[in-house]
C-alpha cells in the first residue's frame, strides 16, 4: 500500500487540543487585577495593605493558594493569547503557569502552545520530559506521540500510543492514531487488528466502524465494507460516512440505496467544492490518491457493470484534486449526456469549466439548474460571479436583482448587488445595497465592515469611521475593522495616539498580518519614525509580497531617505500588481514624479 496521506494527523492534534480546554486547575481564585500583571513568564507578586513588608522581601515564599492563583490568572491569560493566535506569548504565559502550579494538564497545555508557535523540537523534547515525570498519564503520552508524528518518527510515536492502550484499553484516540500509523507504514493487517479491537471494545465507536471501512475499502471487501460504513452511518449520520456508506452501497450493486444516502450528502453541504473536498477526504484517509483511482477502476472492473454516476463523480473529484483537469471535464460531459443525476451533474461540469477558464460554458451548464435542487443558490452566486467577472455588469445586476425578488434571496445577493454597483460607479447605490443586506441578515456583521468600504471609497471618510464604530460595539475583537479604523484615522491624521492603538489590538489578534504590519509601518511614517516605518514596511512585504500599496508606502519611505532610484523601484513594482483604479492612479503619478526627480 502507497504512504497514508501527510496531514491526517492535524485533526487529531486539534481534537487534543479541544478536549483540553477545561477551566484553569485548583479551586476558584479571588479575580486578580489585570492591570496590576505584565506578560512574562515572572509571576506577579502579590499586594496586601496589611503586609507592608511583603512588597519589600522579593524572595517571599508563597503559599500554595497564592502559587495556584497567581497560576490560575498566568493560565487564563495563556488561553486568551492562544485564542488569539499569539503563540509564541501563550507558550510563554502557560508555561509560567506550570511553573506555579506543576500538573500535567498545565505541562500539556504549555507544550501544545509551543509546537504552535514553531517550536517543535523543543516541544517534543518538553513532552519527552512530560511522560517520564507522569508516567501514569495518558494524556501526556498522546500528546508526545502526536510531536513524534509532526517530526516523522512513527515508530517511537507507535510504542507510546500502544503503552496508552495496554494501561487505558478504552480510550478511543490512541486506536484512531495507532490504526493511521500502521497504515501509514503498510501494515495494514496490524491497522485492520487494530480497527478490531476498537470496535470490539467500542462498539459504539462511529470513526472505529468508519476506519474499518476504509481498510475493507483498500482490501477490496466490499461485503466487509458495506457492513462496517452502514454501521458507522447509523450511528453518526455525518456527510462524511454518509459519503462513506453511499460508496460502499454503490460497490455492492445497491445503486438506487447509494443515491438516497448521496443526497443526504449532498443536501448537508453549501457548496460543490465542498461536495468534492468531502470525497478527497474520504481517500485521503484511505491512501494516496493514486491508489484511491486505482482502487475505484479495480473493483468497478470487477463488479461488471458500467460505472454509475456516484463511482465517475468520485474519480472526478480526485482527478481534480490531482489537478488533472481535461480528465474530469471529460467525465462530466460525458455523464450530462445521460438521464442520471442531471442537475448535480450539470452543478459540478459547470464549476469543471471554471477550472478550465471556459466561462460562458460553465454559465450556460449552471444555468440547467434548476430552484428544486439544493445547490440552486449556490449555483445563482456562481452565475453572478462569472458575469460580474467578464465585465457585464449590466447582466450582473438584472441577475442579482432576479436572485432578490425572492422570498429568501441568502445574504451572497446582497454582497453581489454592493460589489456590482460599486464597480459600475453607483457609490451610493454600493452604499444602499450593503445596508439592505445589513437590515435583512443582522447577524451578518460584514456588512457593516462593506458599508465603510465603500463608504470610504466614496471619500465620505467620518461616515466610513462611524460605520467601523459601529461594528467594533458588536464586535470588539475584529481585527479587520481594528485596523481599518486605525488606518483610516492614520490617512485622516485624526487621533494619532488612538489610531495606534487600534492597529496594535489588531496585530495582537493577528501578529503576522501583512496589512497590519503595513498599517502600522505607516504610523511610524506619518510619525515621522522612517527607520521604525521602513522595519516594519519590510515585514509586511516579506508576509504579503504582491501588495502593491505596501510597496508604494515603502517607496514612499525611500524618498524620505533620499534614495529616488529604490523609491522608483519600488513604485514600479507596486504599478504592476492588482490594485483598485484609484490607488493605481495614485501610484502612478508617483512613479512619474519620483523619475523626474531621480
Amino acid at each position: 500500500m502507497s504512504k497514508m496521506v501527510r496531514s491526517i494527523f492535524i485533526s487529531t492534534l486539534a481534537f487534543f487540543v479541544s478536549s483540553c480546554r477545561i477551566g484553569a486547575p485548583g479551586k476558584a481564585q479571588e479575580a486578580v487585577s489585570p492591570k496590576r500583571e505584565k506578560l512574562n513568564s515572572e509571576p506577579a507578586m502579590p499586594v496586601s495593605k496589611s503586609e507592608p513588608e511583603a512588597q519589600a522581601e522579593p524572595n517571599i515564599q508563597w503559599s500554595p493558594d497564592q502559587r495556584q492563583s497567581q497560576s490560575g490568572y498566568h493560565y487564563l491569560l495563556g488561553e486568551m493569547l492562544f485564542q488569539r493566535g499569539n503563540m509564541r506569548d501563550a507558550s510563554t504565559m502557560i508555561s509560567s503557569a506550570y511553573a506555579l502550579d506543576a500538573t500535567p494538564f498545565l505541562g500539556a497545555r504549555a507544550i501544545i502552545a509551543k509546537a504552535e508557535a514553531d517550536s517543535l523540537e523543543e516541544a517534543t523534547k518538553e513532552a519527552e520530559r512530560l511522560v517520564l515525570l507522569y508516567p501514569r498519564d495518558k494524556d501526556a503520552k498522546v500528546l508526545y506521540a502526536q510531536l513524534l508524528v509532526r517530526k516523522g518518527k512513527f515508530s517511537e510515536a507507535s510504542i507510546q500510543l500502544e503503552s496508552v492502550i495496554k494501561s487505558q484499553p478504552k480510550e478511543e484516540l490512541p486506536y484512531v492514531m495507532l490504526i493511521e500509523l500502521y497504515a501509514r507504514a503498510g501494515s495494514r493487517s496490524k491497522a485492520r487488528d487494530c480497527a478490531r479491537k476498537l470496535t470490539k471494545i467500542r462498539p459504539q465507536s462511529p470513526v472505529g466502524w468508519s476506519m474499518m471501512a476504509r481498510l475493507n475499502l483498500l482490501d477490496g471487501d466490499k461485503k466487509g465494507m458495506l457492513a462496517s460504513a452502514s454501521r458507522a452511518y447509523k450511528l453518526q449520520p455525518s456527510p462524511d460516512n454518509a459519503i462513506l456508506y453511499a460508496l460502499a452501497l454503490e460497490l455492492s450493486g445497491k445503486a438506487k440505496e447509494a443515491l438516497v444516502v448521496y443526497e443526504v450528502a449532498y443536501k448537508s453541504a453549501d457548496s460543490s467544492e465542498k461536495i468534492t473536498s468531502k470525497l478527497v477526504d474520504l481517500y485521503r484517509q484511505v491512501g494516496d490518491l493514486e491508489e484511491a483511482l486505482r482502487v475505484l477502476s479495480d473493483l468497478q472492473r470487477s463488479s461488471g457493470v458500467s460505472p454509475s454516476v456516484g463511482i465517475e463523480i468520485q474519480r472526478v473529484a480526485i482527478l481534480w484534486e490531482l489537478k488533472r483537469d481535461d480528465e474530469a471535464l471529460g467525465i462530466l460531459e460525458r455523464l450530462s449526456k445521460g438521464d442520471q443525476r442531471l442537475e448535480l451533474v450539470a452543478t459540478l461540469l459547470g464549476y469543471a469549466y471554471e477550472r478550465v477558464k471556459r466561462p460562458d460554458d460553465a454559465f450556460s451548464s449552471y444555468s440547467k439548474v434548476p430552484k428544486e435542487f439544493p445547490l440552486y443558490k449556490e449555483v445563482g452566486v456562481r452565475r453572478c460571479l462569472i458575469l460580474k467577472e467578464q465585465g457585464k455588469l449590466d447582466e450582473a445586476d438584472a441577475l442579482i436583482k432576479n436572485y432578490l425578488s425572492q422570498s429568501d434571496p441568502g445574504w451572497e445577493f446582497f454582497v453581489l448587488a454592493a460589489e456590482v454597483a460599486s464597480a459600475s460607479g453607483r457609490s451610493d447605490q454600493a452604499i444602499e445595497q450593503a445596508r439592505a443586506g445589513s437590515v435583512r441578515y443582522p447577524e451578518q456583521t460584514r456588512f457593516l465592515f462593506l458599508v465603510a468600504a465603500y463608504q470610504e471609497k466614496a471619500g465620505k471618510f467620518q461616515e466610513a469611521m462611524s460605520t467601523i464604530r459601529e461594528l467594533l460595539k458588536i464586535e470588539p475583537d475584529n481585527s479587520t475593522a481594528l485596523n481599518f479604523l486605525g488606518f483610516l484615522m492614520v490617512e485622516q491624521g485624526e487621533a494619532l495616539s488612538e489610531a495606534k492603538k487600534l492597529i496594535e489590538r489588531a496585530l495582537e489578534i493577528r501578529p503576522e498580518d501583512g496589512a497590519y504590519l503595513d498599517s502600522l509601518g505607516w504610523w511610524y511614517f506619518k510619525a515621522g519614525d522612517i527607520v521604525k516605518a521602513e522595519e516594519l514596511l519590510l515585514r509586511a512585504i516579506k508576509v504579503s509580497p504582491d501588495e502593491g500599496v505596501i510597496m508604494e508606502h515603502l517607496g514612499e519611505v525611500a524618498i524620505k531617505r533620499g534614495d529616488g532610484a529604490a523609491a522608483v523601484s519600488w513604485f514600479e513594482k507596486a504599478i504592476q500588481q492588482k490594485l483598485e483604479p484609484r490607488d493605481r492612479e495614485r501610484i502612478q503619478g508617483r512613479l512619474e514624479g519620483a523619475r523626474r526627480k531621480k
